[in-house]
C-alpha cells in the first residue's frame, strides 16, 4: 500500500474517532475494533489528544483495547497508564508481550516510580517477576530486548508426548510458537524444531531423531546492533537468547529487530546532525527544554570553533602584506573552503559511521578506507580547484591567487575526507560510538584546519615570492 493510502486511511480512521466521541456508545467502538486493525487505530489515536485517547479505553473493555494499548506510542501509553487506577493500568501490562511491558516500566520507573512500584506490585507473580528480570539486564542487549514467552520441550520425549506437551503449555498467538526449542534436564538449548516437523513426523519418532542442531543463538548481553545483524545474515524470524551456561532464557523475534534497527539508525542520524542522545518523539513534539538541552552542547562548541577561526582571520589579517592581490579577495574565498571542507569531511564521516553499523566496514582492516577515502578526496579536491581555477581565470583575478585557492582546495578536501574517515574508525576503536563524531565537531576542526593551510599557504607565497 502506498504512503498516500496509509495517510488516507489513517485520516479516515481519526475522523471516525472524532466522529463516536461526543455521544458514541461502547458497541460502535467495539464494531471499529472489529473493522479496523488495532495499528491503524492506535496511529491514529496518537495523533488525537490525551482526552480522545482516554475517552476511547473508557468505552472499549480490556479485551478489544490492549492490542491497541500495546501499539500506542510509548509515552501516549505512560500518560494513559498514570492516568488509569492501579488495577486497570496492570491489567493492560498483563496483557502486554513482556519485552514490551518492560519498555514500558523502564520509562514509568523514571516518570513516577511510585506508581510503576504500585502497578508491579498488582500483576500476578509470573508476569511481575519475568518484567523484573527483563529489566536486569544491561539496556540495548540481547537481553533488554527478548521475550520470556517461547515454546520449549525436554529431548527425551516422543513425537506424541512433544504435542500433548506443546498443548499443555498455552503457546502464545504469533508466529513464536511455529519454533519449538529442545532443551536438556538442565535447561540447555540442544536443538530446535518446529511445529510442522512434529505434525507431519511418525508419532512414536523421538524428538531428539527429528530436531536440528546447532542453531544460531545470541548471547544474553550481545549488542542489539548485533542481534539485528544475526537477524540479516542468516534470514531468521526468531533467534534463541541464552546465558554464558547455555541455559534458554528467552527468544527474540523480527518485529522486535526492526524496531532495534529503527531505533538505531534514528540514533545514528540524530547524534550525526550533533543532537546527542535522544528520543525522537520527545524532540518532534515533546518538552521544548529537552530539545534545546539536546542540541546544544554540540553547538556550544561550534561557537568556541567559530571563536578559534575568527582569531585565524584576525592573526592572518595582522600579518597579510602584498600588493599581489587584496586582503578583501583573500577572505572573500573563506566561507567557500571551509564549506567544502565541513561537507566533504561529513560525507566521509556519515558513510564511516553507516557502514560500521551495517557490518560493511570491518574494524580489522581501517587503513582500506582511510586510503580508499583519501584517494576519493584528493580526486574531488582536484576536480573542484580545477573548476575554481577556471572560474578565477574567467572572472580575471589574479594567476597566483588562483593558484593558492586550487591547491588550498586540494589539501583541504583531502584532509576532510581523512578526518571525516579517521575519527569513526578511532572511536569505534575506543568503544564509542562512532556517530559521536557529528556533523559540528567535523565541521568545527575543519574550519580550523582549513584556514590554517589557507593562510599559512598564503603567508608563505608572498613571503617567497617577496610582495
Amino acid at each position: 500500500m502506498s504512503q498516500e493510502k496509509e495517510y488516507e486511511k489513517k485520516d479516515h480512521v481519526i475522523r471516525l474517532l472524532k466522529r463516536l466521541m461526543p455521544t458514541g456508545e461502547s458497541s460502535q467502538y467495539h464494531l471499529l475494533v472489529e473493522r479496523y486493525h488495532e495499528a491503524d487505530i492506535a496511529e491514529a489515536l496518537d495523533e488525537m489528544s490525551f482526552e480522545e485517547r482516554w475517552i476511547f479505553f473508557s468505552k472499549v473493555n480490556l479485551d478489544s483495547a490492549h492490542k491497541v494499548f500495546e501499539d500506542l506510542d510509548l509515552y501516549n501509553q505512560i500518560e494513559l497508564v498514570l492516568d488509569f487506577d492501579t488495577n486497570l493500568a496492570a491489567s493492560y501490562v498483563e496483557e502486554m508481550e513482556p519485552d514490551d511491558a518492560a519498555d514500558l516500566f523502564e520509562e514509568l520507573f523514571e516518570t513516577d516510580e511510585e506508581i510503576a512500584d504500585k502497578i508491579i506490585k498488582a500483576l500476578p507473580k509470573k508476569e511481575a517477576a519475568d518484567i523484573k528480570k527483563l529489566l536486569a539486564y544491561q539496556p540495548d542487549s540481547a537481553g533488554s530486548i527478548m521475550t520470556s514467552e517461547f515454546v520449549s520441550i525436554p529431548e527425551n520425549l516422543s513425537v506424541e508426548q512433544a504435542l500433548r506437551y506443546f498443548k499443555r503449555q498455552c503457546p502464545p498467538e504469533s508466529e513464536v510458537a511455529f519454533y519449538i526449542y529442545v532443551i536438556d534436564v538442565k535447561h540447555k538449548l540442544v536443538g530446535y524444531t518446529t511445529l510442522r516437523d512434529l505434525v507431519m513426523s511418525e508419532p512414536n519418532a523421538k524428538v531428539n531423531e527429528i530436531r536440528k542442531e546447532n542453531p544460531v543463538v545470541a548471547d544474553i548481553n550481545m549488542d542489539q546492533e548485533d542481534v539485528a545483524k544475526l537477524f540479516e545474515k542468516y534470514d531468521l524470524v526468531v533467534l534463541p537468547v541464552i546465558t554464558k551456561e547455555e541455559k534458554l532464557v528467552g527468544i527474540i523475534t523480527v518485529d522486535d529487530v526492526v524496531d532495534v534497527v529503527i531505533e538505531e539508525a534514528t540514533e545514528d542520524i540524530y547524534r550525526l546532525a550533533g543532537t546527542g542522545d535522544a528520543e525522537e518523539s520527545k524532540l518532534i513534539s515533546g518538552n521544548i527544554l529537552y530539545s534545546v538541552m539536546s542540541r546544544l552542547p554540540w553547538l556550544v562548541m561550534t561557537i568556541f570553533g567559530g571563536i578559534i577561526a575568527s582569531f585565524l582571520i584576525t592573526r592572518y589579517s595582522g600579518l597579510y602584506q602584498s600588493n599581489l592581490f587584496t586582503l578583501a579577495l583573500s577572505l572573500s574565498f573563506v566561507p567557500m573552503l571551509m564549506g567544502l571542507g565541513g561537507n566533504v569531511g561529513n560525507q566521509s564521516a556519515t558513510i564511516i559511521v553507516r557502514g560500521l553499523s551495517t557490518g560493511v566496514v570491518k574494524e580489522d582492516h581501517p587503513f582500506k578506507y582511510i586510503f580508499r577515502e583519501l584517494a576519493v578526496g584528493l580526486f574531488i579536491g582536484a576536480i573542484i580547484a580545477l573548476l575554481v581555477f577556471m572560474f578565477s581565470y574567467i572572472m580575471r583575478l589574479p594567476l597566483i591567487f588562483s593558484g593558492i585557492v586550487a591547491v588550498s582546495l586540494v589539501i583541504n578536501i583531502t584532509v576532510a575526507a581523512f578526518i571525516g574517515t579517521v575519527l569513526p574508525l578511532v572511536f569505534q576503536r575506543l568503544n564509542i560510538d562512532p556517530a559521536v563524531a557529528s556533523a559540528p565537531f567535523i565541521s568545527s576542526a575543519l574550519d580550523i584546519i582549513g584556514q590554517i593551510i589557507y593562510f599559512t599557504l598564503t603567508l608563505t607565497i608572498i613571503g617567497l615570492m617577496g610582495s
